[in-house]
Formats: structure tokens, C-alpha cells, sequence
């Protein structure tokens, strides 16, 4: 003599209660069980470009990229790319996002008025590899 298979369908061969008759766990659920209001998922992860932009700018304000910002632009660019990457909050890393993309454009924008200062200011002056300014 066999026995016959267990229930199977909505019930499962466990029942709907679980184990032997048991009520779930509190807190738990089941795979593929989606919440009534239909709630998103939590962030997974941070944004590369979000974190990249971040370092980049940091990486920015140590002197020996003072004069030349590149650093800083990519800082930028990578900043408006993780912000883009941010925007549907399935991606951590906003924050860093626009702190990057803050620090790039303060650094940017400090070294072109150093390079117009230097350029209009008729005391300075280039000899050989660096800069001389002469007050009167």
C-alpha cells in the first residue's frame, strides 16, 4: 500500500501555516510576497560614479592639481552621472553625488580666477617654469 502525495496548489505540501500547523514567523514572508502599497526595494549598493566623483574632486584640492583641474572636471562630470544613477533610489550614494559635484565646481572655478589673475595682472610674470609677481 502507498500513501498518497501530499496536497499540492496554494497550500503547498506544509499547509499555509507552515510547519507541522505552525503560524509563520512574525516578520516573515514569503518569496514573491510583495507588501500591500506596493513598497520599493531598499537601495542596494552605492553609485560608482556617485563615489568616483567624490574621490575625484577630494583629489582636486591637493596642490599640485591647483593649476590644472582635471581632476575636478571629471569630479563634475562623474557627479551629474551618479546624481543620474541616484535618481530612482534603487542606488545608494546622492549625497556623495552632489558633494562631488559641489567640491568640483568650487575648485573649477577657483582655478580659472587663478588663471585670470595671473593672465590681466600686468606685475606678474612667467620666468622659465614658474610664476614671478612684483609689488611696488
Amino acid at each position: 500500500m502507498s500513501m498518497p502525495p501530499p496536497p499540492s496548489g496554494p497550500q503547498g505540501p506544509l499547509g499555509p501555516q507552515g510547519p507541522q500547523g505552525f503560524p509563520p514567523q512574525p516578520g516573515y514572508q514569503p518569496p514573491g510576497y510583495q507588501p500591500y502599497g506596493g513598497m520599493q526595494p531598499a537601495p542596494t549598493g552605492n553609485a560608482g560614479m556617485a563615489v568616483a566623483s567624490l574621490v575625484l574632486s577630494l583629489v582636486g584640492v591637493l596642490p599640485c592639481f591647483w593649476l590644472v583641474q582635471i581632476p575636478g572636471l571629471l569630479g563634475i562630470i562623474f557627479g551629474f552621472v551618479g546624481l543620474k544613477q541616484t535618481k530612482d533610489n534603487v542606488r545608494r550614494g546622492r549625497g556623495m553625488a552632489i558633494a562631488g559635484l559641489v567640491i568640483g565646481i568650487v575648485i573649477v572655478v577657483a582655478c580659472i580666477a587663478f588663471w585670470i589673475y595671473f593672465a590681466t595682472n600686468a606685475d606678474c610674470y612667467r620666468d622659465g617654469t614658474e610664476w614671478k609677481c612684483v609689488t611696488t
